[in-house]
């Protein structure tokens, strides 16, 4: 599925997939955005003992907009890169599914609970270019978190989302996902902290022209995050994910991979909210079913990151990959390399303004065509404002994806041996305003266009949807 897919999901919580360990940061891939509070800049951050607050990725907070066209969460196409690993990783790693804005005390545990409704209506739901069938949808989103302090400094949760989308016209295309995160973050002493966890997604890619039928999968992603801060300047992280992909049918196990994916990073605060980093990161893929897809890519990178309290916050990288795979194949290239990049930031142009960039370049391997690697080139662009007299938070988003082939392939209705090469844009907007303070209404409109040389691959699409959240 396309950008715009995001009509369904908003980006909404606190990210620590960058690297924080703090009580409150959180990533939010794959669930939905609340919209109603206005973006305003957060007062200075204070770190716990041990603790450095600096984050990989632009921080957002609740009621923060972000591109609901920069999120996918019913297809395994790449879409924006985020956090300390990006551009590689699993970007719905270390997400701990907060989205509930209201708590509740039972004992020592916090407990946030939230719901969401969406009823969306999308205008050509298998993304073909002829032939297209619209559809209404219904949307409910569950969620809850619990959440349990330890001695002050540490905490563990576990967190459940999930993501129900139910047809109207096509009911066979109906399907449940579930989304669950067991996670421990730990601040010791001495300047060292600790995260680890594990998440789970059973979930299921939908038919569209390109994937030919439904594809129900299983991901599961072990992580293990550490920082170390050895004096007022110096810091370094290293992380570490196992990220695990299965499939239902056995007609779809030729895809199915298991990557090692590893980082270590040295920060140097030359200036009070500016630090440089040298970061190199190392990914090692497999393909039970296929090994001559296995492969080994190291990308070392140069940059900069900017404190949580600055007017301009996240993190740009730039540096180069270096791709082998461990098997020759003849008419493959075998060992591809390329530049690469990694950009999040968030730039606070007033209390009421904010505008959020995510850019990317990096090799990656489309399980929906024959694993063939590609070089994505991405960037998506979101500018929010609160209109604090009406309450109510808009946004207007723009993204832009190439995504050129490394390998020839025929296209099965031409016969003609060639690269594929894709571009994709994608148009969105939306405003959210709160009810009251356990509900929230949204409106989302988005708009995909996707060309590509090759047969079936060429499609657009409108997207509208009305929805409610409530946090009790």
């Amino acid at each position: 599925m396309i950008l715009p897919l995001c009509l369904l999901v908003m980006l909404s919580l606190p990210r620590d997939s960058r690297g924080e360990i703090a009580a409150e940061p959180e990533t939010t891939p794959q669930g939905q955005e609340t919209l109603p509070e206005a973006p305003r800049k957060p007062p200075e951050a204070k770190p716990k003992p041990g603790e450095e607050v600096k984050p990989e990725l632009a921080p957002t907070k609740p009621g923060e907009i972000k591109d609901i066209a920069a999120t996918r969460e019913t297809t395994l196409e790449v879409g924006p890169m985020t956090g300390i690993l990006a551009p590689y990783g699993n970007p719905l790693a270390m997400d701990t599914l907060l989205r509930g804005w209201q708590s509740h005390r039972l004992g020592p545990v916090r407990i946030s609970p939230f719901l969401e409704y969406d009823a969306l209506y999308r205008t050509n739901i298998f993304q073909t270019s002829t032939d297209k069938h619209a559809d209404f949808l219904n949307v409910i989103n569950p969620g809850i978190r619990m959440e349990m302090p330890l001695a002050g400094a540490h905490r563990i949760s576990m967190g459940y989302l999930g993501n129900y989308y139910i047809f109207t016209r096509f009911n066979q295309q109906s399907h449940y996902d579930h989304n669950i995160n067991v996670d421990g973050a730990f601040n010791f002493p001495g300047g060292l902290s600790v995260r680890v966890g594990n998440t789970f997604r059973a979930a299921t890619e939908e038919a569209t022209a390109a994937t030919g039928r439904e594809r129900p999968y299983d991901r599961i992603t072990p992580y293990l995050l550490a920082n170390y801060k050895f004096s007022d300047r110096w810091r370094v992280q290293g992380i570490y994910e196992y990220d695990t992909l299965l499939f239902t049918h056995a007609v779809d196990r030729f895809d199915e991979f298991q990557e090692q994916i590893g980082a270590a990073t040295l920060y140097y605060k030359f200036w009070p909210k500016t630090a440089a980093l040298v970061q190199y990161v190392v990914t090692a893929r497999t393909y039970p079913a296929s090994p001559l897809g296995n492969n080994f890519a190291q990308s070392p990178f140069l940059g900069l990151t900017w404190d949580p309290s600055a007017k301009l916050t996240g993190t740009i990288k730039f540096g180069y990959t270096f791709k082998n795979y461990d098997n020759f194949l003849a008419g493959r290239n075998n060992s591809p390399d390329s530049f690469a990049l990694g950009i999040q930031t968030l730039y606070r142009y007033s209390n009421f303004t904010q505008i959020s960039l995510t850019a990317q370049r990096s090799i990656q391997e489309d399980l929906d065509f024959g694993n063939n690697a590609y070089e994505n080139t991405a960037v998506y662009l979101t500018v929010s404002h609160e209109w604090h007299f009406f309450r109510l938070t808009t946004y207007a988003s723009a993204s832009y994806t190439n995504n050129s082939y490394l390998n020839d392939v025929v296209d099965s209705a031409t016969g003609v041996l060639q690269l594929r090469k894709d571009r994709i844009i994608t148009f969105g907007a939306g405003a959210g305003r709160p009810l009251t303070k356990w509900l929230r209404l949204r409106l989302d409109y988005s708009y995909a266009d996707r060309g590509s040389n090759f047969s079936g691959f060429t499609y657009n699409e409108h997207r509208i949807m009305l929805g409610v959240q409530s946090s009790f």
